[in-house]
């Protein structure tokens, strides 16, 4: 019999971990910035280049958890924990977004320009709250595991406003 019970106990969990399995959706640009919406953690992240423009947008129906990971220039190998912000009828999200300074990326704030062509930089942008650390245990095993980034020393605070490739890897529940 407690053999019986252990074997049960092993299937239950097995069937547990296979359940709680994370879809995880990435986006990778080939340059990124973090915004500072004014009033921390709300930030505005936008990822630029290479995304394919088959890549869907107006999806985020709840706060998933979500983890930047900078993968190049002087602040390659750090990592941040966000939660995206929902999507609401005035503002989809993620959206594809035309901003000032074209293709130099030098937007001059985060709002998305009217545009007949919103693919047309090839930018994303999502709104976020940057979370500390400490909630890494919130996160799928295969994305607990880095070099976490925390305000004040968050990727474009420091040496460059504009940093990457990143990616970003959001965890659908």
């Amino acid at each position: 019999m407690r053999k019986l019970l252990i074997v049960a106990g092993f299937l239950a969990g097995s069937f547990a971990a296979s359940a709680a399995q994370a879809d995880i959706v990435s986006v990778k640009g080939e340059e990124a910035r973090l915004y500072f919406q004014g009033l921390y953690p709300a930030y505005i992240l936008f990822l630029k280049g290479g995304i394919p423009e088959d890549t869907p947008d107006s999806w985020v129906d709840q706060p998933y958890w979500a983890v930047l990971d900078v993968q190049g220039g002087p602040e390659a190998g750090k990592s941040v924990i966000l939660r995206m912000v929902t999507t609401s009828e005035r503002s989809p999200q993620p959206e594809w977004c035309v901003t000032e300074g074209g293709g130099e990326f030098g937007g001059h704030g985060p709002t998305c320009i009217n545009s007949d062509a919103p693919k047309s930089m090839n930018q994303l942008r999502f709104k976020v709250k940057v979370q500390y650390s400490n909630v890494a245990d919130q996160l799928p095993a295969e994305l607990a595991d880095r070099d976490w980034a925390e305000y004040p020393e968050l990727p474009g605070r420091r040496e460059s406003e504009v940093f990457g490739p990143a990616e970003l890897h959001i965890v659908r529940e």
